[in-house]
């Protein structure tokens, strides 16, 4: 019994010396490690003002929010390992065993509460009996999405997905989302100017987030081909320059020039958000990227909330130090 339940513990493990040595990797230099320790102590300062001035209804709804999308999220993220460790891992026989996941996903989620819970009682200790049971049934709702996904579908839905994101990048498909906002703008004639601004901006985050994705095996394709930073974030922003030729113009025509710069707003947020993903793909693999871009935006975000005009300075800081560590791994296949 007690050897069964060691070779449970096996997986798990093995991912957790890969979490570890991706760590060490990606915090390697002094410099690195006192920018991520000082990051996280300003994210969570932040976290902790925001919710000590909200009431408590408020923060109840945004622990809600927050718990779901993390258990979501974490389920998804393990759901994803399973996944890889029994059609590709070293261990696949093992991973292919009921027991095997299930200790795998108490393990994991084990750390996710854990993460979730610190945090929890750093922004406010009270609001513990919300976020908590929030992660717990979104992380549910991951496992049960990902025990009902039909398995046959999957190579179809493969290849839809790669037509659609070459597709994103070419410049047709601004020039198409810029005629989805034209359209809209004509539909939503007889309803107020606040609606349709509002009505505009949410087009423009939906368009221009979809636009400015991000295919990790192609940056890391191009990075080892000789392919520079910029040239990589050119490929994947083509099809953004006519949107922001067409759409901008046109807002500003019909509903003035608040509109227009929320829409431009939107253009810039998503490119800045693109860069960044590029030049995080070009040092790190795919999930270690998105959190790392993920710490970045929210850096951004809270300083555009407490000091608006540090905001480019910051921006440009954040840019400049991805940019200098991407730029040495252009050609490596390391």
């Amino acid at each position: 019994m007690g050897a069964s339940d060691g070779r449970r513990g096996h997986l798990f493990r093995l991912d957790c010396r890969i979490a570890r040595n991706a760590t060490r990797a990606a915090l390697a230099g002094r410099r690195d490690r006192l920018n991520a320790g000082f990051m996280l102590v300003v994210v969570l300062a932040a976290l902790h003002a925001w919710f000590a001035g909200r009431s408590w209804q408020i923060g109840a709804w945004a622990a809600l929010g927050g718990g779901a999308c993390a258990g979501v999220a974490a389920g998804r993220l393990i759901a994803a390992r399973l996944h890889f460790h029994g059609t590709d891992g070293l261990l696949a026989a093992l991973a292919l065993r009921p027991s095997t996941g299930r200790h795998y996903r108490l393990a994991a989620h084990g750390i996710g509460v854990a993460i979730l819970a610190t945090i929890t009682l750093i922004a406010r200790p009270s609001l513990l009996i919300v976020s908590l049971p929030a992660y717990l049934a979104g992380a549910a709702v991951a496992h049960l999405t990902a025990m009902l996904a039909p398995s046959g579908a999957v190579f179809a839905k493969v290849r839809l997905g790669w037509t659609i994101r070459i597709w994103l990048h070419r410049p047709g498909a601004g020039m198409t989302a810029a005629a989805a906002v034209l359209l809209s703008l004509v539909v939503t004639g007889t309803l107020s100017s606040n609606a349709r601004i509002a009505i505009v901006g949410i087009e423009a985050v939906i368009a221009t987030l979809a636009l400015t994705s991000v295919d990790h095996p192609t940056v890391r394709f191009m990075t080892v081909a000789g392919q520079g930073s910029w040239r990589i974030v050119a490929h994947h922003g083509r099809s953004m320059l006519p949107f922001v030729l067409l759409a901008v113009p046109i807002t500003w025509l019909i509903l003035g020039p608040l509109a227009a710069g929320i829409v431009a707003a939107a253009c810039g947020a998503m490119l800045l958000l693109m860069t960044m993903r590029i030049l995080a793909y070009r040092l790190h693999g795919r999930r270690f990227a998105d959190l790392l871009v993920s710490v970045f935006a929210g850096m951004l975000i809270l300083t555009a909330y407490m000091l608006p005009p540090a905001l480019p300075v910051a921006a440009l800081a954040i840019l400049w130090h991805l940019h200098r560590r991407a730029a040495a791994k252009t050609w490596l296949l390391g």
